[in-house]
């Protein structure tokens, strides 16, 4: 439509033009309603789903931890206390019979030193990895040691308890740590279905607010455009008449509730 024809538009036909539009958009809009509500009623139990599924998982890391966390400290405390019984048997001459690559290479200290990378250093999961076969190894070998020397020294008896407690948590520890580890890449994929899901609801759950608003708008404006199609455009052509003339508009400012400046009052005032 150009300028000419648009200015011979009368208000009355502006006006019914505009009724139509609402009436369209009255329409239209129930429908996009139900739409987004029942994408929200098919989402929002999903979300749910997966966030029960994912918080189960990291439920069973944080137990598993919690696990692998305890029966190392205590591995680590008896793991002290075997290699002071070890040393206390060698003084008094308990430890009969030794093999002389053992004597030197003292395997306790050999664990303690993979405990304390494992606790102490920042490590990959494949240097962790690693050092928890280099413990397991090692534990293999002081369970054959220990085997050979039970029968042949009664005074290793709290020494032999001491050691074996010792390695069925480390054991415990490792099999706790590799199904955390398992737990917790099972959670990877659900937390990202989750946040998927979760902001896909959160968008529908606007455009549901937005659908809800427009048609509450919609019903009041269809209303206001029935009422001036009837009635006749009279009291806009009125106010538009008013504000050509130098008086005040009837719509409100943005900044209406500011106060004015002082420069503002003077001027109202002059």
């Amino acid at each position: 439509m150009g300028i000419d024809e648009l200015l011979s538009v009368t208000p009355e036909a502006m006006a019914l033009a505009i009724l139509e539009r609402r009436r369209v958009l009255a329409k239209i809009l129930p429908d996009v309603e139900k739409k987004m509500s029942e994408e929200a009623d098919q989402l929002a139990p999903l979300v749910e789903k997966l966030r029960l599924k994912r918080d189960a998982e990291s439920n069973k890391v944080a137990e598993l931890k919690k696990i692998r966390d305890d029966a190392q400290i205590e591995a680590r405390k008896l793991l002290k206390q075997t290699r002071d019984l070890r040393n206390k048997l060698e003084t008094e001459g308990g430890l009969k019979s030794l093999d002389p690559k053992w004597a030197k290479e003292q395997l306790e200290e050999a664990l303690e030193e993979v405990e304390n990378k494992i606790e102490k250093q920042a490590l990959t999961l494949e240097d962790e990895r690693k050092l928890i076969e280099q413990r397991k190894s090692l534990l293999k070998k002081n369970q054959d040691w220990l085997e050979k020397r039970r029968k042949n020294n009664p005074q290793m008896a709290e020494y032999i308890a001491s050691s074996k407690k010792m390695q069925k948590l480390f054991i415990l520890a490792d099999k706790c740590h590799q199904e955390m580890l398992a737990h917790a890449t099972k959670s990877e994929p659900i937390h990202a279905d989750f946040i998927e899901k979760r902001t896909e609801l959160k968008n529908t759950m606007r455009q549901l607010e937005r659908a809800r608003a427009l048609i509450q708008q919609s019903e009041n404006t269809v209303t206001y455009w029935e009422k001036i199609s009837k009635s006749g455009a009279g009291t806009l052509l009125s106010d538009s008449k008013n504000v050509q003339q130098g008086g005040k508009s009837t719509i409100k400012r943005k900044n209406a509730d500011l106060p004015l400046s002082p420069n503002s009052k003077k001027e109202e005032g002059a």
